[in-house]
């Protein structure tokens, strides 16, 4: 068996912002030590249908409730089981900066975080969760043009911490959060609330 490296597997790439100023990102080619500028583009589709959009499921602990809910989330607003072939795809990256990186890139159409409120549903501890230092650069999709929030609506709203768990949901653009988020925030409150 042979792994056929991808495209970029020489490339790093920096993001960086101010709010309000937009995004500044450069590539590096790491055998080179060329930087070019590049301008990363969020999806901009108005459903998730044929594209990756993930929530969190990491670990054991959890799973089959954060699957219940997000199947229950793709039948309500798809169906689910109805075609030929799979009409979502799941992308589990294991880093909260490479998820929201997935996302201002383009490669995701939204990812979701609930594993504190699955956690606390199922009477567990929350250790293995993401903490406010691990989300620090959730505003860099809202300088894309992407949205990022608490599953409830609003903010994220959490101390800067080490221990802290947080909960978010991140979207490629407006209009997909528009579509989805009423009927996701009803099935947390039916599910994990």
């Amino acid at each position: 068996m042979t792994e056929l490296p991808t495209s970029k597997q020489g490339l790093a790439d920096q993001l960086s912002a101010v709010r309000g100023a937009g995004l500044r990102c450069t590539r590096f080619d790491l055998a080179t030590g060329r930087r070019t500028r590049f301008v990363p583009r969020p999806a901009t589709g108005t459903d998730c249908r044929h594209g990756f959009a993930s929530f969190v499921r990491f670990f054991p602990e959890g799973r089959v409730l954060m699957a219940q809910l997000e199947e229950a989330l793709w039948d309500e607003l798809y169906g689910v089981g109805r075609g030929a072939s799979p009409i979502i795809f799941d992308d589990q990256y294991i880093s909260t900066g490479g998820q929201l990186y997935e996302i201002i890139v383009g490669h995701d159409r939204l990812i979701g975080d609930l594993r504190p409120l699955v956690f606390k549903k199922l009477g567990l501890r929350a250790e293995l969760s993401c903490h406010p230092y691990d989300i620090g650069p959730a505003f860099l999709l809202k300088e894309a043009g992407g949205v990022i929030e608490a599953p409830g609506g609003g903010p994220l709203c959490a101390p800067l911490d080490t221990t802290t768990p947080v909960a978010w949901i991140g979207y490629a653009n407006p209009a997909l959060a528009r579509k989805i988020r009423p009927v996701l925030r009803r099935l947390i409150g039916e599910k994990l609330i």
